[in-house]
């Protein structure tokens, strides 16, 4: 949806007008713009990623100190995780030393991510929380909050133009200069804001429901063992099972679940409720 929002509005020029009617359609006046050798809305512009973004480059702590890695409570995301639009966990984490003593960089939610190097180069995801990466990988982080669901539809929507432009002998690579010189139509502040506040609820949404997905998945790998051993007991109790996953799983949301069948255990030596995940329940 947001997808095609995104070239409804930005790649046919048809946002709505003042009337609410599609701007380009219904005879909006598009001027040529030398820069961008193409005809845009009157009153766009162009400007190139750096005009409006910081971008960051990420690192990686020395492998052989293990004081950079374990016990590390920091996200340290690589390039291979960009394979997923969104971003909502990682496995790999470093501790503050390592951070310190890189030239990784704390992103903060909400950045942009473009792959640099190897089979995902010019992937795009979008950063749900705090983290950092490595080299691998470059932040884009706007200046503009309202920017920032605009450029990651934009900066997706370039993924073969980065292909065409990567470089390199072993693997296609492609630089943080290539990301910041990105040039680009930029729309009216109106225009953006509009789009911003029909996308970035869509965009909160898909990282509650993946959160969700996450969540359900681990409690079902951590289930499945307990129920082959024979440590926990099954509870049928639909009525029961509703009650607890509306109490109890805050960050899944219930239209997640209503085509799943979760089956809740308590367990003598953890005292928490688990979720096995077998997908095939169809709520009422």
């Amino acid at each position: 949806m947001a997808k095609q929002l995104y070239d409804y509005w930005f790649v046919q020029f048809d946002f709505p007008n003042e009337e609410g009617k599609p701007y380009k359609s219904s005879g909006g006046k598009m001027i040529w713009n030398k820069k961008l050798k193409r005809e845009i809305p009157e009153g766009w512009s162009y400007a190139y990623i750096e005009d409006v973004a910081n971008t960051y480059s990420g690192g990686t702590p020395q492998s052989t100190n293990s004081e950079y890695y374990d016990g590390g409570n920091i996200p340290w995301i690589n390039s291979g995780e960009l394979n997923n639009g969104v971003i909502t966990t990682t496995s790999n984490f470093i501790t503050q030393l390592g951070l310190e003593n890189s030239s990784a960089k704390l992103y903060p939610a909400d950045t942009i991510l473009v792959a640099l190097y190897g089979a995902t180069a010019g992937k795009i995801s979008y950063l749900s929380f705090e983290a950092c990466s490595n080299q691998a990988v470059c932040g884009v982080i706007p200046g503009d909050n309202i920017m920032t669901t605009y450029l990651y539809q934009l900066l997706s929507s370039l993924y073969e133009y980065f292909v065409g432009l990567s470089t390199g002998s072993a693997r296609n690579n492609i630089s943080q200069d290539t990301v910041r010189k990105t040039i680009f139509v930029l729309p009216s502040e109106k225009i953006l804001l509009e789009f911003n506040n029909y996308v970035y609820p869509m965009l909160k949404e898909i990282i509650g429901n993946q959160i969700g997905i996450e969540t359900l998945t681990k409690q079902r790998d951590e289930l499945l063992p307990l129920l082959m051993n024979g440590q926990v007991s099954i509870n049928y109790d639909l009525s029961y099972i509703r009650k607890e996953i509306e109490s109890h799983i805050i960050s899944c949301p219930l239209s997640l679940l209503q085509h799943n069948f979760l089956v809740f255990c308590r367990t003598e030596n953890i005292g928490t409720l688990i979720g096995l995940h077998f997908g095939f329940f169809s709520s009422a």
